[in-house]
């Protein structure tokens, strides 16, 4: 027999959380957040649509005399990754899902599956930090892993879609906040682990609790990890799942799939693949020793979903650059060759500057901030890694937020033993660092890879690096 809320779910055919963007026939939900109380816009959502409303009964005094459809649930915030399954009847069931958490290379890894399994004729979609669907057309979304409702409403659509397979990020904002819950994943991947989202978790080790949570929830499909990185091992080595369910993969351990031998160049790195005790030569249009751990990340997934060696040498072999990552925009020969990178954390700053310090570049100039109203810990790292690994350092906006620009960057350079470069508007400091560097060298503009926004405030203001530096190497080009 169906109960209350049942029936209730029953007259719609969408939830929403957002009050401004009414869809047909759309029930809005609303509970307190940590910003705003989702019931103070209830009218609003009335105003622009809504034919229902669920929302929080908790500690809530407005009397409602709503003339549409209501139900008041208690704790509904965690009750709603259950409601939000149950409203898009289990669609985690009827698709298979790769859930990617970590915290460098999930978005890498995920958009190279994505491609890898449609080129095995699997038809496959991405979910993460640049949107989702189909790698021609993502549609954008607010956050690496959206809300309860958002993702069910994306497996419903990717199933409806014919999608065989997703290949998700997973934040550990999305794990803490429960939005993953009753999403049935297929296999579990795990990249590295170090300092990031301290604002929130607030310890290193709570950080990493969550993440090896994800990890170890996993009862029936399997687990991918990284056992070069401590977290990782530790997770292999506490999984309960039967040793053909897990696969271990690193560089500089013995494991099931192993890169040995890596060199690189500027655009391509070879290294030899064991793979179960058998050896094979790859050569890839990337570079870098992150992304070696990030390709050998896509084939334990590829193989843990039954591919042979060869099938999934073959599905490498046309993988494209993912938009900001490590993307190299380039002029002519007169001209600097830049860079651009989403590298915001200590440990991914240190792998992009590491990958290009080993080309034959003249010197590196780099161009970075550090967001605002976030872990303010990760400045001093940052900065010991920037000063260290480049020649020339320009210290600039990212998202300073609610924060103030200028002592965000007199933050940053407090920890430079030798006074860096401070533009405090970002697209100055990039056209400053191109206008400095001599055609041999290399920019690397990081922080915001391929955001094409700025949060300045409560407001996202539109701001795109890669923009920005094509407009200018054009103006060059010009006139030289």
């Amino acid at each position: 027999m169906k109960d209350e809320l049942e029936i209730f779910l029953e007259k719609f055919n969408v939830l929403t959380l957002k009050s401004k963007e009414i869809p047909k026939n759309a029930a809005f939900v609303a509970y307190s957040g940590s910003k705003y109380d989702g019931r103070d816009f209830i009218q609003e959502a009335i105003n622009n649509g809504a034919k229902g409303v669920i929302f929080e009964a908790q500690d809530f005094q407005k009397k409602l005399n709503l003339d549409i459809p209501s139900i008041a649930i208690n704790d509904l915030k965690s009750k709603l990754p259950s409601i939000a399954a149950k409203f898009y009847k289990h669609p985690s069931k009827k698709i298979s899902i790769v859930g990617i958490t970590g915290t460098n290379g999930k978005t890498t890894t995920a958009y190279w599956l994505s491609q890898c399994l449609n080129n095995l004729k699997i038809k496959t979609a991405f979910l993460g930090t640049l949107g989702y669907g189909d790698a021609n057309e993502f549609k954008k979304i607010q956050n690496t892993t959206p809300s309860a409702i958002d993702l069910q409403h994306i497996i419903r659509e990717s199933y409806k879609k014919k999608y065989k397979n997703i290949a998700m990020e997973v934040s550990s904002h999305g794990i803490s906040e429960k939005r993953i819950e009753n999403i049935d994943f297929n296999y579990r991947l795990f990249t590295n682990l170090s300092r990031d989202h301290l604002d929130y978790h607030k310890t290193i080790n709570e950080y990493a609790a969550v993440k090896k949570k994800f990890m170890l929830s996993e009862k029936n499909g399997k687990i991918i990890v990284n056992i070069d990185d401590k977290v990782g091992e530790s997770i292999f080595n506490e999984s309960m799942l039967p040793t053909e369910k897990k696969i271990s993969f690193s560089i500089y351990k013995k494991s099931d799939i192993q890169a040995i031998n890596i060199s690189y160049n500027r655009m391509s790195l070879k290294f030899d693949l064991n793979y179960f005790e058998e050896s094979f030569p790859i050569k890839l249009q990337a570079s870098g020793e992150f992304n070696v751990y990030n390709i050998l990340g896509v084939v334990g997934c590829l193989s843990a979903q039954g591919f042979e060696i060869n099938e999934i040498i073959e599905s490498l072999k046309s993988i494209n650059p993912v938009p900001g990552r490590a993307e190299f925009i380039m002029s002519n020969d007169d001209l600097p060759m830049v860079m651009i990178d989403y590298a915001h954390t200590a440990d991914a700053l240190e792998n992009i500057l590491k990958c290009v310090k080993n080309n034959d570049f003249k010197k590196i100039i780099l161009v970075f901030g550090v967001g605002g109203g976030r872990d303010k810990g990760k400045r001093k790292a940052m900065a010991e890694i920037a000063e260290q690994l480049a020649d020339n350092c320009i210290i600039t906006t990212d998202n300073p937020r609610d924060e103030n620009p200028l002592e965000i960057i007199k933050d940053i350079s407090k920890y430079f033993n030798h006074k860096p470069m401070e533009i405090i508007d970002r697209k100055e400091a990039i056209c400053k660092a191109i206008t400095c560097a001599e055609k041999d060298d290399l920019v690397v503009v990081a922080g915001k890879g391929h955001e094409d926004y700025q949060e300045i405030g409560e407001k996202r203001i539109y701001f795109s690096d890669k923009k920005v530096i094509e407009d200018f190497l054009k103006e060059r080009e010009l006139k030289n």
